[in-house]
């Protein structure tokens, strides 16, 4: 088990989890107080891990091998596609799994967390998972891919949760991540204001 290298880990980390959390914050407001807006955030930043490692984790066997489109198309190629086909299936499968919470708020009608936040949250995900990892590439990625069971990203949860495939490099500053924070979370704002969602 590695230990946390704190100094280091402020510094790769810190400035980027800064501007995510402000910037998903700033989405729920004023219809949510303080307090509220940062355990949302906190929540849906923390579930582009664990929805992402138990994605994984639950498609070792058959049927949910076959089911989850992740696995079965974006990780085994065990159907091949084009890859923009490919691109946007993962986009799909992406956004529906923060989608999903919407759905089920407004089947409940209970608001627990900021429509517009989910949204911002899964831009988030889907632009730097496809833009920087797919598209671009990313040696961590690449070895989320050979080793399947580590790197689920973000990486500060790797970190943290001891899930980094190589717990001995250098933590990453991903400082482009803030980029993809300014545009997933300025669309949701969009969408919070044409479709006046809470």
């Amino acid at each position: 088990m590695s230990e946390i290298r704190w100094l280091e880990f402020t510094d790769a980390y810190i400035p980027t989890l800064a501007v995510w959390l402000g910037l998903s914050m700033a989405l729920a407001l004023p219809e949510y107080s303080l307090g509220s807006a940062f355990l949302q955030a906190v929540f849906l930043l923390s579930w582009s891990y664990w929805g992402h490692r138990f994605a994984h984790m639950v498609s070792t066997t058959y049927p949910f091998n076959v089911l989850n489109p992740h696995v079965y198309i974006h990780h085994s190629k065990s159907l091949v596609l084009p890859r923009p086909l490919e691109l946007l299936i993962e986009s799909i499968v992406n956004f529906l799994c923060f989608f999903g919470f919407y759905v089920l708020q407004e089947l409940l009608g209970i608001h627990i967390l900021s429509s517009s936040m989910i949204f911002g949250a899964a831009f988030l995900y889907i632009s730097i998972h496809i833009l920087d990892y797919s598209m671009y590439g990313n040696e961590q990625h690449k070895e989320h891919h050979e080793k399947t069971f580590c790197n689920y990203n973000p990486e500060v949860f790797d970190t943290v949760f001891q899930t980094r495939c190589n717990p001995d490099e250098a933590y990453t500053k991903n400082r482009n991540e803030m980029i993809h924070g300014l545009g997933a979370f300025s669309l949701a704002y969009a969408l919070k204001i044409i479709f006046h969602l809470d």
